[in-house]
């Protein structure tokens, strides 16, 4: 595992009024390559802490850094392009497109980043192929490539979607409770799933979930509550 932080935290401030606490966190890296589990309770700011690593919430203390580029001191634009450039991520509720077709909703990153255009293209000679690749390794069947998305099964669609955030080799993938329809034995092999498929790739992995049995497919458990020492929700 490489010792480069993909993501590195300090003195990290958040709250939605000026009263107000949901994030204080001093210190919290990510190298690259690592996995990383970070659990908390409903309410207790995952999704929040989610909101300002991808860039869509700013902090209003602290440093808050995705591959050496400090978020607090780029602009919308440029939080926006770094965000498609370096982070993958999979949403609870997945936001597939359901109007469009499998590998057209795995592409979708590539059309958004050059960065990971090029990656998918030298990877496999041409961004299709990639997302093909990709799809077929998580194991969905060719015959179901050019369907809608609405149309498959949630499993399926969790895969396309686990697709779509792999596509390109981004530097870190966030995982934002992805798991949370899924029953026992399909969760584990999921989550083996994802773990192999993000090695092959080389990125870093942060699983976002309130479900602490999970803890053991990932090099390291993290407690939100215990990085949240200061926050007063």
């Amino acid at each position: 595992m490489s010792t480069d932080k993909v993501l590195s935290i300090a003195q990290l401030r958040f709250g939605y009024t000026p009263t107000q606490t949901i994030i204080d966190i001093d210190r919290f890296e990510i190298a690259a390559g690592e996995s990383v589990f970070l659990k908390g309770p409903s309410g207790s700011g995952k999704s929040t802490l989610l909101g300002l690593i991808g860039g869509v919430l700013t902090s209003q203390n602290g440093r808050l850094s995705i591959c050496g580029t400090e978020l607090t001191e780029v602009s919308s634009a440029q939080r926006d392009k770094l965000r498609a450039d370096h982070l993958g991520i999979i949403f609870q509720q997945f936001n597939l497109l359901p109007y469009l077709g499998v590998i057209q909703n795995c592409i979708l990153p590539c059309r958004f980043s050059a960065r990971r255009r090029e990656r998918a293209i030298k990877a496999d000679g041409s961004v299709k192929a990639s997302a093909k690749k990709l799809i077929t390794g998580l194991g969905l069947s060719d015959d179901l490539l050019e369907r809608r998305v609405g149309e498959l099964s949630v499993g399926q669609q969790q895969r396309v979607a686990v697709a779509r955030a792999l596509i390109g080799g981004p530097d870190l993938i966030i995982a934002d409770e992805p798991t949370s329809a899924l029953d026992h034995s399909n969760r584990d092999r999921f989550i083996e799933l994802l773990n192999h498929s993000r090695e092959e790739f080389g990125s870093a992995l942060l699983f976002v979930s309130h479900d602490q049995t999970l803890a053991a497919h990932f090099d390291r458990s993290v407690s939100l509550s215990d990085l949240n020492t200061m926050a007063l929700a």
